[in-house]
């Protein structure tokens, strides 16, 4: 009889935002946009990605890529939309390399949806509204916020993941901040992954990101997060 090694079976992991990147599904973002009929166009740098109406864009850059600023997270996927073929984006979204890859795909698929949004114009570029319907899935998820100047913070357990909210510029021009997202290791503030987007992202889209961070559904990782990374749940399967 042959016994398969128990390391052959994914670990299953809860939290998913400490989880960490996975190899095995580094295209769950590109496979969404694919499935929504998306056209794919590959360089030795980046893939594109567009919808049929070209509003929508997405590039994944390549995982050799070099960090434009060294010591800072590389960001690998960038999401944006246009009121018009080829004109200005009305908004744009990051993620870094080590984000997720649920994370991405669950944003992709929001952004990838084609139903039809109540009112004028797509879904994708509805003006951004007041934070709270983003942010009720952190609330309904016991996350603990604190205002702060302009923003607020939302800390899940342990202090160890936040979504920051944006900050809109005053009448200079001056202060804007961006929708922060990012969980830390627990024996530092070393970054394990981040994403942002623009105060002007849909507000809708943001609320898919926070449902996918605090969604409580264990991810399967071929390999364990490191020991350092925190508190964790890893039931294994049997």
């Amino acid at each position: 009889m042959t016994h398969h090694p128990r390391s052959r079976q994914p670990y299953l992991i809860v939290p998913r935002y400490l989880a960490g990147p996975d190899p095995d599904a580094t295209t769950a973002a590109a496979h969404v946009l694919q499935a929504a009929g998306w056209h794919t166009e590959h360089t030795p740098d980046h893939t594109d990605y567009t919808d049929p109406g070209g509003l929508r864009q997405a590039r994944h850059l390549a995982e050799d890529a070099d960090p434009r600023h060294p010591g800072q997270p590389l960001m690998t996927w960038e999401f944006t939309a246009s009121q018009v073929h080829g004109g200005r984006t009305a908004w744009t979204a990051w993620f870094c390399r080590d984000t997720p890859p649920e994370f991405i795909a669950a944003f992709a698929a929001a952004l990838a949806d084609n139903t039809p949004a109540p009112g004028t114009g797509p879904h994708y570029l509805q003006p951004a509204t007041s934070p709270e319907p983003a942010t009720a899935p952190l609330a309904a998820a016991g996350w603990t916020r604190r205002p702060g100047n302009g923003e607020t913070a939302w800390y899940g357990p342990h202090q160890q993941a936040v979504v920051v909210t944006p900050r809109f510029p005053d009448t200079s021009h001056r202060g804007a901040a961006n929708w922060l997202c990012a969980a830390r290791r627990a024996t530092d503030a070393t970054a394990l992954w981040l994403a942002l987007a623009c105060p002007h992202t849909p507000t809708h889209l943001i609320a898919a990101l926070c449902r996918a961070i605090t969604d409580p559904t264990p991810v399967p990782r071929r390999t364990p997060p490191a020991p350092d990374t925190g508190a964790l749940t890893i039931p294994h399967p049997a």
